[in-house]
């Protein structure tokens, strides 16, 4: 039962992070991911990935933290684009 509700809620994430990226233009290739990085910390804070997916909530991003400090690295970043959480650019 539990993994059906992370299959739908990674379906979810897929779906909002999609649509998020197609209505603002943008990917998250890491490249770009650095870009948001503006107070230059190596991270991706959730107020920063706003700018690029201003639909994204907060459970969302929570679900591609992996390690749960607040962050993404980019590790994180590059797993969540390998599995299809956020469309690799």
């Amino acid at each position: 039962m539990r993994s059906e509700f992370n299959n739908l809620r990674l379906g979810a994430i897929t779906l909002a992070a999609s649509c998020a990226l197609l209505v603002t233009g943008a990917s998250l290739a890491m490249g770009q991911a650095e870009s948001v990085d503006t107070d230059g910390d190596g991270m991706v804070s959730f107020a920063e990935l706003l700018t690029l997916m201003p639909a994204l909530t907060e459970e969302e991003y929570q679900a591609l933290d992996a390690d749960a400090d607040g962050l993404l690295s980019g590790e994180e970043i590059d797993a969540a684009e390998e599995a299809g959480l956020i469309p690799a650019g």
